[in-house]
């Protein structure tokens, strides 16, 4: 029987958290199974890791692991899987993430009614690690938005971003997190999948653009819930994950907005490094004193 539902895992150096990912995965996919008798599989995509994120996947029965020699990124990695699934719908999902045990279920059942038949992309709850509604599912973003994010008004401009979100409540959005997304196999397929350009991050922003412009709907789906620890996947590596953050921003802004706005976004990675150095030399001679 074909699987419903194709599980991506791409990890790297994600031993502390990846245990308790399957362990949610499969508790999740056997209601899955025993409640709407649909099928599902778990593959999973180690880009080079360092630690013992290998050594712990290989304990998990029914994993599809793909070991890679070196990280070639979170997109490549997401491509490499999906050309290994054979589910019906694939859900990329972050290593960092926990599935409720009835989120499957709860999918499948969305999925699966008549209101899906023009959705490309099912956004999943995120909740912090204390059950808090972490955001996920908004507009996407203007370019002189996320200058101004880059220059210290973040806040304000998640809070445009998100204006009109209620969490609570499903709803058509623009693009959502890809620390839980799923995108039917057929549209993933359509629009070329992820583009390897991105390294990581805006990699889910950009699928979400191709797949509207390719006339599918993204829905937020907040009954199926995750809890994610935001940002433990990249703690480890900061300076490499800044990096990889200006590099891909760029290539975003470049790519579906145009040459002025790659520019704008260009001068203000480099207005915001000026300005931590300047913090860091004034930090430096207040020290002094």
């Amino acid at each position: 029987m074909r699987p419903f539902l194709s599980v991506l895992i791409v990890t790297y150096n994600a031993q502390p958290f990846i245990r308790e990912c399957l362990q949610s995965v499969f508790q999740a996919g056997e209601k899955l199974r025993s409640e709407m008798a649909l099928e599902w599989e778990a593959i999973v995509v180690d880009n080079a890791s360092e630690d013992d994120t290998v050594a712990c996947l290989r304990q998990f029965e029914g994993v599809k692991l793909i070991a890679n020699g070196t990280n070639a990124g979170f997109a490549a990695g997401v491509n490499l899987g999906a050309r290994q699934a054979v589910g019906e719908w694939l859900l990329l999902l972050n290593p960092d993430c926990v599935v409720d045990e009835k989120a499957f279920v709860t999918f499948a059942q969305f999925a699966q009614s008549d209101e899906a038949n023009s959705v490309g992309i099912v956004g999943w709850q995120l909740l912090n690690p204390d059950g808090t509604l972490q955001p996920s599912g908004r507009r996407f973003p203007k370019a002189w938005e996320f200058a101004l994010a880059l220059l210290g008004f973040h806040r304000w401009m998640e809070g445009r971003r998100f204006s009109g979100r209620h969490f609570t409540q499903r709803q058509e959005v623009e693009e959502v997190s890809g620390a839980a997304l799923a995108i039917r196999r057929r549209v993933f397929e359509q629009v070329g999948g992820m583009d390897e350009g991105f390294f990581l991050f805006f990699e889910e922003l950009d699928l979400c653009q191709r797949v509207k412009a390719a006339g599918w709907r993204i829905v937020y789906l907040p009954e199926a819930k995750v809890r994610h620890y935001w940002g433990a996947s990249v703690k480890g590596v900061p300076e490499r994950a800044r990096r990889a953050q200006r590099e891909s921003a760029l290539r975003y802004f470049r790519k579906h907005h145009g040459f002025g706005a790659f520019l704008l976004i260009w001068m203000a990675f480099g207005l915001q490094h000026l300005l931590r150095q300047l913090i860091t030399v004034w930090k430096g001679r207040q020290q002094c004193y």
